[in-house]
């Protein structure tokens, strides 16, 4: 299992960074971190959706070849001439029943589940007018669900670091499994002036995914109010969730907004409620339709944007006792 594991991660680390190996330095080039954290909510504890961390390297330029191609195939994608972007991701996330200091296996409620994920997609504005403009995006994710995850190592290490309870109930996570998945996201921006520094903005947005990781159809809104909103869409976020982009436009003084944003999700497949796809783990019945409401600030500077982020879920599934809740940073760098 040891082997197997570094094996993966160390597959999964050359690709990203052979990826990304050439854009650093370039002038249209971005660099991104999410931390996503159940710590970040008023009861502070462990449970469900506990944490996601993803590492996002981006740069405005034409994608290559044999992703053009594939997008191609997506029947809803649209290349822009007007903007076209390049990202790749990396990223793990962690899931855990509500009660983490328990080492038997408990029935009622979700699975330990760990991913290990690398995701690669292509980005276009093809359509833009004075106060609206409409983009796209399509991604392709590979990884690998189970011990092969890291995840049990890394929430060990960051709650013996931090003093808090010890996850005792890994033992009974979901088993290695990769992971395979195709998504697809359409985005509009609605922006109008109220002041001369102050403009009020609407993003409505429909996306899917479909894997044996994620299978969705989901749609959603975000308002926002600030200044300067044409420089960006939205806060990053890690899927799934409000599809944001890392990319923003340059400014010679900074800007803000506050946003609330809405999403529902019809679920047909997730495999941290379902369990394993082609062998029995422990799962739970899950709820087909959930929703989310996002709420935060952006504050832009130089070549810098800084997000916070709140998230309240609605059940996942059918024994849950609390909603979900998380915060999130990002950090966003222009280079």
């Amino acid at each position: 299992m040891f082997k197997i594991q570094h094996i993966f991660l160390l597959v999964i680390f050359i690709l990203y960074t052979s990826c990304v190996a050439g854009e650093v330095g370039s002038p249209e080039s971005f660099f991104s971190v999410q931390y996503e954290n159940d710590l970040f909510t008023p009861n502070g504890g462990d449970r469900y959706y506990t944490s996601g961390l993803q590492l996002t390297s981006l740069k405005k330029t034409k994608p290559p070849a044999w992703l053009a191609e594939v997008s191609n195939w997506t029947p809803f994608y649209q290349h822009g001439k007007d903007l076209s972007l390049v990202q790749y991701n990396l990223g793990q996330k962690i899931f855990t029943p509500e009660v983490i200091t328990a080492s038997e296996l408990q029935q009622s409620d979700r699975p330990y589940a760990g991913y290990l994920y690398f995701g690669v997609s292509v980005l276009s504005r093809f359509k833009r007018a004075e106060n609206y403009s409409i983009g796209n995006q399509f991604e392709i994710t590979f990884g690998i669900v189970g011990p092969a995850s890291f995840a049990k190592q890394s929430q060990t290490f960051v709650h013996k670091f931090t003093g808090s309870d010890a996850p005792n109930g890994w033992d009974h996570q979901l088993s290695n499994e990769l992971a395979l998945g195709l998504s697809y996201s359409r985005f509009w921006r609605f922006t109008r002036s109220l002041a001369d520094n102050l403009s009020f903005g609407v993003n409505p947005q429909v996306s899917g995914a479909f894997g044996n990781v994620y299978t969705y159809g989901a749609g959603g809104v975000m308002i926002r109010l600030g200044s300067d909103l044409k420089r960006d869409l939205s806060p990053p976020n890690i899927r799934p969730g409000f599809p944001g982009v890392i990319y923003f436009e340059g400014g010679k003084r900074s800007s803000w907004y506050v946003y609330l944003g809405f999403e529902g999700r019809l679920v047909l497949r997730d495999i941290f409620l379902d369990g394993n796809t082609f062998t029995d783990s422990h799962s739970v019945e899950k709820e087909p339709l959930v929703g989310d409401m996002q709420y935060g600030y952006v504050y832009m500077f130089d070549a810098v944007r800084i997000a916070f982020s709140n998230m309240i879920r609605t059940d996942e599934f059918k024994m849950q006792k609390e909603r979900t809740r998380y915060g999130a940073i990002n950090i966003s760098f222009r280079y």
